[in-house]
C-alpha cells in the first residue's frame, strides 16, 4: 500500500492549526501539537559554566536542547552564550525547571518567559491622544512626506505647501495608516537648518491637512519647537531620529501632551553617522540602547502604551550591518513595543542591486516581506500604493483555506 506524502512548508501556527484541524485533531490536542511546530531559540550571554550544564540538563529533560559552549562540561570558560533551542510548549515550562536552581537561573526562566510573551504576542495599539493606532493587521504604512530641498530621495518635489498637502491626502487613499510630514534631512552628511526654517516648512502643510486628513499625523523632528507646532496643529506621533536624546524638553512634551513616539537608534549625527561606523555585534547593542533609552522615557513620564522603537536602517550603519538588522528584526520585539522600520529607497538596497534611488522599489519590497514575516509593526515607506498592495496580498494569501 502506498501513502501519498506532502512535505508541509508552510510553518505558520495559523496555518498548521487550520490543517490539524481538517484532519479533525481534537482541539485540545491542536493547541498543544501546533505549538510543537514553533521552534524557539533564545540567546542568553554570560553564562557560568555549571549553569550552563545545569540549563542544558533541564532542557533535555523537557525534550529540548541547549546549545553551549564545548568546553563547559570540565568546567570552562568562565562564562559564555547558551542558546536555548525548544518548542513553544517547552519553554513555557522552563520557568518551573529552573524555579530551585541556582546561579540566578530563577530569575533567568521568569525573564526567559517574558521575552516569550513580548515576542509572540501581535503587536499592541499605539496610544495616540485622540485614541490608538491599530497594529492588529498590520504592518502598518506610515507615507513619508518631505517637505525639504535636499532629502536623499525626494528633495524639492513638495516644497509647494498645497502639493504636498494634497499628497498626504493622496497616501492616505493609496493605504497608508500613518503621514509622517519632516522639514529637516536627515541624509547622510546633512547640516541642520535652523528651527525657525523648520517649522516654516512644514506649519503651512499641516494647516491645510487640519481636519481634512483621515489617519494619523507625525511629525519628523529632533526639536521640541517643531514637534510643538505640529501637536497644536495636530499631529499625534513625534518620530525623532535622535531618540529624544538630542533635545532635552522633547521627552516632557510628549509626555505632557500625550502623543506617541518613535525611539530611533542613530550612531552619531546625521552629519557623520556615516563616518566609520563599526560594532562588534549591531543588533545586540542596539537592542542595548533601545533598551536603555525606552526605559529613561518611560522613567520620565511617556507612557510604555505610546512607544514604538526604530533600529534606525541606514543611519551609521554600513551595508552589512543594514541587512544583519532586518535579517534579525524581529529581535527587537523582544523589548515589548511596536517595532518599525525604514528602508524605503536607502543606500543598503543600492549598495545589493546597483540602482539608484528612484529604482529601488523592488529590493524595498524584499525588505517589506522580512518585516511582514518578523511581526513588525509598521513601516516608513515612500512608495505608499505599492507597499499596501504587497501587505493586503500578502495577508489574504496567509488567511486563506484550502478550497473543498
Amino acid at each position: 500500500m502506498r501513502y501519498p506524502l506532502r512535505l508541509i512548508t508552510a510553518r505558520d501556527r495559523g496555518t498548521v492549526e487550520r490543517y490539524f484541524a481538517e484532519a479533525g485533531v481534537d482541539p485540545y490536542g491542536i493547541d498543544v501539537i501546533a505549538g510543537k511546530t514553533e521552534i524557539v531559540v533564545v540567546r542568553v550571554d554570560g553564562v557560568p559554566a555549571p549553569a550552563a550544564n545545569i540549563m542544558k540538563q533541564q532542557l533535555l529533560s523537557l525534550g529540548a536542547d541547549a546549545a553551549v559552549h564545548r568546553a563547559a562540561i570540565t568546567g570552562g570558560p568562565e562564562r559564555s552564550t547558551v542558546y536555548i533551542v525548544a518548542d513553544r510548549n517547552r519553554l513555557a515550562q522552563l520557568p518551573a525547571k529552573l524555579s530551585r536552581q541556582p546561579f540566578g537561573l530563577p530569575e533567568l526562566g521568569e525573564a526567559v518567559e517574558r521575552l516569550a510573551a513580548a515576542s509572540f504576542t501581535p503587536p499592541r495599539p499605539v496610544r495616540l491622544p485622540e485614541g490608538e493606532l491599530d497594529l492588529s493587521a498590520g504592518p502598518v504604512v506610515m507615507g513619508v512626506l518631505n517637505v525639504t530641498p535636499d532629502s536623499f530621495s525626494d528633495g524639492g518635489s513638495y516644497l509647494d505647501p498645497g502639493r504636498a498637502a494634497e499628497r498626504a491626502l493622496a497616501m492616505a487613499e493609496e493605504g497608508a495608516g500613518v503621514v509622517d510630514v519632516g522639514g529637516e534631512s536627515t541624509r547622510p552628511g546633512a547640516a541642520p537648518v535652523s528651527v525657525e526654517e523648520e517649522i516654516a516648512r512644514v506649519k503651512p502643510v499641516l494647516e491645510r491637512l487640519a481636519g481634512r486628513l483621515p489617519v494619523p499625523l507625525s511629525i519628523d523632528t529632533r526639536r521640541s519647537e517643531v514637534a510643538r507646532v505640529a501637536l497644536d496643529l495636530g499631529a499625534s506621533i513625534i518620530n525623532d531620529v535622535t531618540g529624544l536624546a538630542g533635545d532635552p524638553a522633547m521627552a516632557g512634551l510628549a509626555s505632557t501632551r500625550g502623543a506617541a513616539v518613535v525611539v530611533m537608534h542613530m550612531l552619531g549625527t546625521p552629519e557623520t553617522m556615516q563616518i566609520d561606523p563599526r560594532y562588534d555585534d549591531v543588533t545586540g547593542e542596539i537592542l542595548a540602547w533601545l533598551g536603555s533609552r525606552t526605559a529613561e522615557l518611560v522613567a520620565s513620564g511617556v507612557k510604555p502604551e505610546s512607544i514604538i522603537v526604530d533600529p534606525g536602517i541606514g543611519f551609521g550603519k554600513r551595508l552589512e550591518h543594514n541587512l544583519a538588522l532586518l535579517a534579525e528584526i524581529g529581535d527587537l520585539r523582544g523589548l515589548g513595543f511596536p517595532v518599525m522600520v525604514g528602508f524605503s529607497r536607502k543606500t543598503f538596497i543600492g549598495g545589493v542591486t546597483g540602482r539608484g534611488a528612484a529604482d529601488r522599489l523592488a529590493g524595498g519590497l524584499a525588505a517589506l516581506g522580512r518585516c511582514c514575516e518578523a511581526g513588525v509593526g509598521l513601516v516608513r515607506v515612500h512608495d505608499v500604493r505599492e507597499t499596501a498592495d504587497y501587505i493586503k496580498v500578502r495577508r489574504a494569501i496567509e488567511r486563506t483555506e484550502s478550497p473543498r
